[in-house]
Formats: C-alpha cells, sequence, structure tokens
C-alpha cells in the first residue's frame, strides 16, 4: 500500500518528536548531573556533610526524568511502528523498528508490533498503554540506573561518614 501524504508526515513527526524527547532527557540529566556535582564540590570545598544530602534530589529527579520521559516516548514509537509495519517493504526493516528492536527492547517492541496491528482503537490504546507501564531502557540503561542508585546510596550514607569519622561539620 503506497505511503500517503499525511502518512508520510506522522511518520516524518513521531521520528523528530521521538529524537526531540531523547534529546530532553539528555538536557535534564546534564543539568542535573551538574547541580549535583556543584552541591558535593561545595559540601566538600566547605566541609559541610550535611550538605551532600541535599545533592540526593538531583539523582532521584534523574530517575523520575528518566521514567517519564522514556514512558511517553512510547505511543510516539507506536505510531511509527505502525506506519512502518502497513506501509514499508517487509524485506527492509523501518528505522524506528529496528532501533527499537537492537538498541532499547525486543519485548518493548513485541508489545507494540501486537498492538499496533489492532483494529479497535481502545483496545489498541489499553494494549500501548500496558507496554507503558513496563519499563524499557536503552543498551546500557540497566547499567547507569544502578549507577545511579549507587551514587543516591552513597549520598545518604556519606554526610554520616564524615560528620562522624572525617571530622566534618553536619551543617
Amino acid at each position: 500500500m503506497a505511503l500517503t501524504e499525511y502518512m508520510r508526515i506522522q511518520l516524518q513527526q513521531s521520528i523528530e518528536t521521538y529524537r526531540v524527547q531523547i534529546s530532553l532527557l539528555v538536557q535534564i540529566c546534564t543539568v542535573l548531573t551538574i547541580a549535583d556535582a556543584t552541591v558535593v564540590g561545595y559540601a566538600v570545598s566547605q566541609k559541610l556533610a550535611g550538605v551532600i544530602w541535599v545533592g540526593v534530589i538531583f539523582p532521584v529527579s534523574m530517575i523520575l526524568a528518566t521514567r517519564l520521559i522514556l514512558r511517553s516516548t512510547i505511543p510516539v514509537l507506536a505510531i511509527a511502528v505502525g506506519i512502518e509495519l502497513k506501509h514499508g517493504d517487509p524485506k527492509v526493516g523501518g528505522l524506528i523498528s529496528t532501533f527499537l528492536s537492537t538498541t532499547v527492547s525486543p519485548s518493548l517492541m513485541a508489545h507494540i508490533k501486537n498492538a499496533v496491528v489492532v483494529e479497535e482503537e481502545d483496545v489498541r490504546n489499553r494494549m500501548i498503554s500496558k507496554a507503558r507501564r513496563e519499563s524499557y531502557s536503552f543498551a546500557g540503561g540497566k547499567v547507569m540506573r544502578r549507577i545511579v542508585y549507587i551514587v543516591v546510596i552513597l549520598q545518604i550514607i556519606t554526610p554520616i561518614l564524615l560528620w562522624r569519622w572525617g571530622h566534618w561539620n553536619c551543617f
């Protein structure tokens, strides 16, 4: 089936929206990382252990922002995958389909593929919503998530250790 102008624009816009959402996530994480490093740097320079606790808000915010933005990308990805499946060449994988299957999550791709072939809109939207509730991450995402969790734990424990045995002021 030929790709109509409407579908072409919708595919183009869904890919662009996904790109913008991921760019936004990178920018948010960059700002939060810089803010956390600034707070920790200030705490170290002033030897104020308790100030490090203030910095815990930044990695926690990073976790929340990542979850929110990645989940909000799923409906956009579903539109792109649906157009690729219905109008693309089966011999050549679509851009978003290939990207999802190889770098994001094959299971997410399977959920989206199952959802987009459903004709009834309510059922399709429920299936996409179910895929949104399941977590997904990029290649290396589990490692990055663990690193952020370790940073949070260290920012909670380190002030106690520095105050107790490092002879730093608490605040």
